[in-house]
């Protein structure tokens, strides 16, 4: 399946993908997140931010065992 179209949805808290024949993907950014351990409550944004402005990356990195919580951590140390 190919996929062309990347959103974020703030009303779902999702990040859906269609593809070229109108079939969705939806990742659920609550249940993708669960096992991600944030240093700082503040932290949450930087996954909130990762959905809304790289839809895209955020699906590949959700797809990969422990995908966000590297994202997470690299942020921190970067920043």
């Amino acid at each position: 399946m190919v996929y062309n179209i990347y959103f974020y949805d703030s009303e779902r808290d999702a990040v859906v993908v269609t593809d070229m024949d109108g079939k969705q993907l939806v990742i659920d950014c609550k249940k993708a997140e669960e096992q991600v351990v944030l240093d700082e409550p503040e932290d949450a944004g930087i996954l909130v931010r990762f959905a809304r402005e790289e839809p895209a990356g955020y699906v590949s990195m959700a797809m990969h065992p422990g995908g966000l919580q590297d994202y997470v951590d690299v942020w921190n140390e970067l920043n």
